[in-house]
Order: structure tokens, then C-alpha cells, then sequence
């Protein structure tokens, strides 16, 4: 695996490419990086040639002032797509980045050949009545977090992860922890805040019954991130003929179950 910085029209985009075979995309959810692939990259990178971006406003990619949200990561992926030479390729996307792929796949299914979905998001019907009071109390008009302590990360994880005693749970701490506590941190704030409002409010609901891609839709029993109620909500706009698999964990399966993902993941876009 290799990494790249690809001049975009918005400032760089870090990628980390590699492997063997027909492209695969890897889209991580909000807050994420391409860092939450690397598990799974050592088990998909024998069969497929990797492509796994920092979203604009994520990881080691540049952090304009724009209008991060589902709409613009698709509307990125596709134009890089195409500017590598990509035609048809795999989509894999996590949490948000699950979102952003089903996006994808409606507005450019020329590029898409097979999706995943790992716990996505994409059920919601926009912010609930708690989800509007916490982005009031939390944030700025400034798109900052008016509370913040590093220390929170911690117990955030332990909720997403399902499983508080996975050996990978407190190398993820420690690297959030460290990343939220750079000078980037007030760019990294406008990202998240951006994104996920935007994430709340992007009606991808009502079109799903348009995807034309295979689909595999991955979730975890212990889920603690995603809701029941919007997971159910997004599986029955699907259209009919997706997989779905249950996995005995919570939101990361990337992290607690990467090497059983890798194969759920191999066999679908295998055809088996």
C-alpha cells in the first residue's frame, strides 16, 4: 500500500492505494480516516486493487471551508474516479460513508459495480427533536463544538465499539485523542459539525428504491450509533434482491470483526 496527495480543486486529497485485482473503494464514516481500513486492507488487498481516500475535511486530506456532507463526498468520489481512470469499481462505504456510497450509486451508476454498506446511516428522515436541541447546545455559530475535552473520546468509543474489551478499542482511543488535540483541531470541529448536519438532512431516504448496484447491507446486533428505527426504516426502501447480514458486534465491525467482514465482503463482490 502506498500513499498519495492528489491535487484537487479544493486543496489535497490523501489516498492510501495498493493491492491486486479490480478496484475497490473503501469510504469511512464521520470523523473517520482512511486509517479505519488498514485491518481490513491486508485481507482484501491479495484480490483487489484498494483505493481508500481521506474525505475532504478528514484525516490527512485538506480542510477548506466547504459544505461537507454526503453531497459533496459523492460528487469528490466520482470526479476522482474518473480522474484516475476508474470506470466501473466496488464501493464499500462505513457509518456515513455507507450513506455516501448508496448516494453515489443513484446520481453516477455508471462508476458503481457492487455496494457494501457497514452499518449505514441514510434511515434517518432528518434530525429528531433530540438530535436538533444536542447541534444547538453543543455547537457555535462558528461551527465549533462549545464543549470539548479529550478525555470524551474515551467513553464515546466504548459505546460504539459494542465491546469494551476489544484489544484494538484503546490503540483507537489513543489515536483520536491524539489527532483531536492538534491545531487542526478547530478545522477538524467545522468538518464534523458540517458533515453531520448534513448527514441528518440529506434525503437519500426516499430515493433508495432507485439504487441499480448489487447491494450488501452489513449491520451489527449491539449498535449503539445507528438506530433500530432508522436501520429498519433504510432496509425497507431498499429495493428487493440486497444481502443482509447481522454481526454479533456494534457500530465497528471494522475494528472488532475485520477479518469476518473481509470475507462476507469478498465472497458478495465475488458473486458467491
Amino acid at each position: 500500500m502506498r500513499r498519495f496527495w492528489l491535487d484537487r480543486d479544493w486543496g489535497w486529497l490523501h489516498l492510501v492505494a495498493g493491492g491486486q485485482g479490480p478496484p475497490l473503494f473503501l469510504v469511512h464514516g464521520l470523523g473517520g480516516s482512511c486509517q479505519d481500513f488498514y485491518v481490513m486492507a491486508q485481507h482484501l488487498s491479495e484480490r483487489y486493487t484498494l483505493l481508500i481516500p481521506d474525505l475532504p475535511g478528514f484525516g490527512l486530506s485538506a480542510k477548506p471551508d466547504l459544505d461537507y456532507g454526503p453531497e459533496l463526498f459523492s460528487a469528490e468520489l466520482a470526479s476522482l474516479a474518473v480522474d484516475l481512470g476508474i470506470g466501473r469499481a466496488h464501493w464499500l462505504g462505513h457509518s456515513m460513508g455507507g450513506q455516501v456510497v448508496m448516494r453515489l450509486d443513484l446520481e453516477h451508476p455508471d462508476l458503481v459495480d457492487r455496494l457494501v454498506a457497514v452499518c449505514p446511516a441514510g434511515g434517518q428522515q432528518g434530525p429528531d427533536l433530540l438530535q436538533s436541541l444536542l447541534l444547538s447546545l453543543l455547537t457555535n455559530q462558528e461551527d465549533r463544538l462549545r464543549v470539548f475535552d479529550p478525555w470524551l473520546i474515551g467513553p464515546m468509543i466504548r459505546r460504539w465499539y459494542g465491546d469494551p474489551h476489544h484489544p484494538s478499542r484503546a490503540e483507537l482511543t489513543q489515536r483520536l485523542k491524539a489527532q483531536w488535540s492538534t491545531a487542526e483541531r478547530p478545522l477538524l470541529e467545522r468538518s464534523f459539525i458540517r458533515a453531520g448536519r448534513n448527514l441528518l438532512n440529506d434525503p437519500v431516504l426516499p430515493h433508495l428504491s432507485r439504487l441499480q448496484a448489487p447491494l450488501m447491507l452489513i449491520q451489527g446486533s449491539r449498535d449503539r450509533v445507528i438506530s433500530n428505527r432508522n436501520l429498519e426504516r433504510l432496509v425497507a426502501a431498499l429495493p428487493p434482491g440486497f444481502r443482509r447480514h447481522i454481526l454479533p458486534c456494534g457500530h465497528l465491525p471494522i475494528y472488532s470483526m475485520p477479518y469476518m467482514l473481509s470475507l462476507l465482503v469478498d465472497e458478495f463482490l465475488a458473486g458467491k
